[in-house]
């Protein structure tokens, strides 16, 4: 940039552009002199804000984008990509300075932030309850207030390990905390209430959780007993069973638990390799999976969980998938492949399905949750468990 004096006391810094900007000489006197920071900084701020005042370039404009679908054209799509989200801002939420202030004093990165997101809720008003084991708290996205709460633990103790999360017909939330052996009940404002069968230590291994809207009661997974336990909402077991081996209602390291709406239990045989279908009794009604190197087969399950017309859905880490079955263990759809992209996951987790039948997916190894939308065929009755896609 070459300097020349122009008129009335001015002097004109012609840039390699050819653009001549005209500085106040008191701006010119800072800078020949360099005796102050003011002139300095006056300069810049002239320099600075004259792109400020050229015409605005419009964006190009960029074509929609297909929506992302399974399975894709020219087959009638079933399932939709809709979002991603690791933290508030994928919402739209933004931070106010205050809270971002807050944050800076205290060190503390955005509280939303996801981690290793292990499994998810959602409640009636629409809230999504996220596990996050690699933060050690419970995530509530309110997507009405537009707001996020975080609970740590309870009573100044923090979790250990928080695996998995339900909510109950009146939106209490349950956490089941793995490493510390306890499952614990909050209200819907996040309020310690009460322990679920004892304080620590009351579980070898507390996995997944479900309510069990049929009989108001709670499920849990015990691993390494291996059992699956009931319990009412106020903490007392009502029912016990499960035991170790390879038959019907034996187990080999159980994880996963899913309830539909008829009550019926789905367990993630996971070293079996297959899922499990009970009553709410526990008394066994069907089985399906086994090992192989194909769509249908089960090699790693994890997450699992059922739509409003009885089709079941088990994450397959093994293959970073989505596989859905219907009630006679009879593969239909499969969405989602290894990657970091759109729809894609790593090793995912737990899966979850809101009333409406959309349908999220933790992918703890890239930090987020991935969720899709069921697309019910409109040309056939809804409604029938077990229906085809």
């Amino acid at each position: 940039m070459k300097r020349a004096m122009g008129r009335a006391g001015k002097s004109e810094f012609e840039n390699p552009g050819g653009l001549v900007i005209t500085v106040p000489r008191t701006v010119r006197l800072g800078v020949k002199r360099w005796q102050t920071k003011v002139g300095r900084i006056a300069l810049l701020a002239v320099v600075a804000g004259f792109p400020l005042l050229l015409p605005a370039q419009k964006n190009p404009t960029v074509p929609p984008q297909p929506a992302l679908v399974w399975p894709p054209p020219p087959d009638p799509p079933r399932i939709q990509y809709l979002q991603s989200f690791g933290r508030a801002s994928d919402f739209g939420w933004k931070r106010s300075l205050w809270r971002k202030f807050l944050d800076w004093a205290k060190s503390e990165t955005d509280p939303s932030l996801l981690v290793r997101p292990i499994s998810v809720a959602v409640d009636r008003r629409g809230r999504l309850i996220v596990a996050d084991a690699g933060q050690g708290d419970v995530k509530i996205f309110d997507l009405q207030k537009k707001s996020v709460k975080v609970i740590h633990g309870y009573k100044g103790k923090e979790f250990g390990a928080p695996v998995a999360v339900a909510v109950d017909d009146a939106v209490n939330l349950y956490v089941s905390d793995a490493s510390a052996g306890r499952v614990l009940k909050f209200s819907p404002e996040g309020k310690f209430l009460v322990f679920i069968g004892g304080e620590e230590g009351a579980f070898k291994r507390p996995a997944s959780i479900a309510f069990n809207p049929a009989n108001h009661l709670l499920y849990v997974v015990d691993t390494l007993r291996p059992r699956i336990f009931a319990f009412s909402t106020d903490g007392k077991q009502m029912k016990e069973f499960g035991e170790a081996g390879e038959g019907p209602g034996q187990f080999n390291l159980p994880t996963f638990l899913a309830i539909d709406h008829e009550g019926r239990l789905y367990v993630n045989d996971t070293l079996h390799c297959r899922i499990q279908v009970l009553t709410p009794e526990g008394k066994f009604l069907t089985q399906f999976g086994e090992r192989g190197d194909g769509s249908g087969y089960l090699n790693r399950p994890k997450g699992v969980a059922v739509d409003s017309e009885g089709h079941i859905y088990i994450a397959e880490a093994l293959f970073s998938t989505v596989q859905i079955f219907d009630l006679q263990g009879q593969y239909l759809l499969s969405f989602g492949e290894a990657g970091p992209g759109v729809g894609e996951f790593y090793i995912p987790a737990g899966v979850a399905i809101d009333g409406a039948d959309r349908i999220y997916v933790a992918d703890p190894f890239q930090r987020r949750v991935e969720v899709f939308q069921y697309l019910p065929d409109k040309a056939s009755p809804t409604g029938h468990p077990g229906g085809g896609l």
